[in-house]
């Protein structure tokens, strides 16, 4: 991105972000996201917000070096609470766990509804933030998926939508629109995921005295769905993206 370099997880993001209006990034850290939008033009303005002092301190460094502290407003603040409904018209959510993400838009559905688009980038809880859009009153419209350094990160992107889609056990578990896109490093998340599951099932094979079979037959079903998404990308007619 011009003006300002983005890792591929940031500049992934960067790329769903609607252009031509304002965008609020949660959490912020060291402010490089907004600061890189606003150089490249993509957005006119930012919020960077953030509940702590420190990384606001250091997201005010990013900002002054790079010239645009009367474009990338710092807000101290939880969740979407330094926001006005309506002021911007995208909020990231990036590098946190989707209870936090779940805990924020419960908080605060008034500025949930009011955002045009949410982009969240977990680091954990894919499959239960998929499932709960729909009781916050969005839909899922678009997924990214990327790996850096041998880490696979997925980014969801929700927007206001009535009751949203229900989603299925595997459309949860894979997500719709990587699914339906394909492609080898979807291929290569599953095979990963699928090498996980197979050895959590062998260590509670192993495990003695238990009497519980819950947790295996939960694994077992995981894996079912694995391999039901694995082969439909065998069955797909085209390479998808990479």
């Amino acid at each position: 991105m011009p003006g300002m370099a983005l890792g591929p997880r940031l500049a992934a993001i960067a790329e769903l972000v609607l252009p031509g209006r304002p965008l609020a990034d949660i959490g912020t850290d060291h402010g490089r996201l907004p600061t890189a939008l606003v150089l490249a033009g993509r957005v006119p303005w930012a919020v960077a917000c953030d509940r702590s002092p420190a990384p606001l301190a250091q997201a005010c460094v990013t900002v002054q070096r790079a010239g645009v502290a009367d474009r990338v407003q710092l807000r101290l603040g939880e969740g979407l609470a330094p926001l006005a409904p309506g002021e911007v018209a995208t909020v990231v959510i990036a590098g946190v766990g989707a209870p936090t993400v779940q805990a924020i838009l419960a908080a605060d559905r008034e500025r949930t509804r009011s955002l045009a688009r949410l982009i969240f980038q977990v680091n954990f809880g894919h499959e239960e933030l998929r499932r709960g859009l729909a009781g916050e009153g969005l839909a899922l419209v678009d997924e990214g998926l990327v790996l850096v350094r041998g880490r696979f990160h997925v980014i969801l992107v929700a927007e206001p939508g009535g009751a949203g889609a229900q989603l299925d056990e595997l459309q949860c578990l894979v997500g719709p629109h990587l699914l339906s896109r394909g492609g080898p490093l979807l291929r290569q998340q599953l095979e990963q995921e699928l090498r996980r599951c197979e050895r959590e099932m062998v260590g509670l094979a192993r495990a003695s005295g238990t009497v519980d079979r819950r947790p295996r037959a939960a694994q077992e079903r995981r894996r079912g769905l694995l391999l039901q998404a694995l082969e439909i990308l065998s069955r797909q007619g085209h390479p998808g993206p990479t």
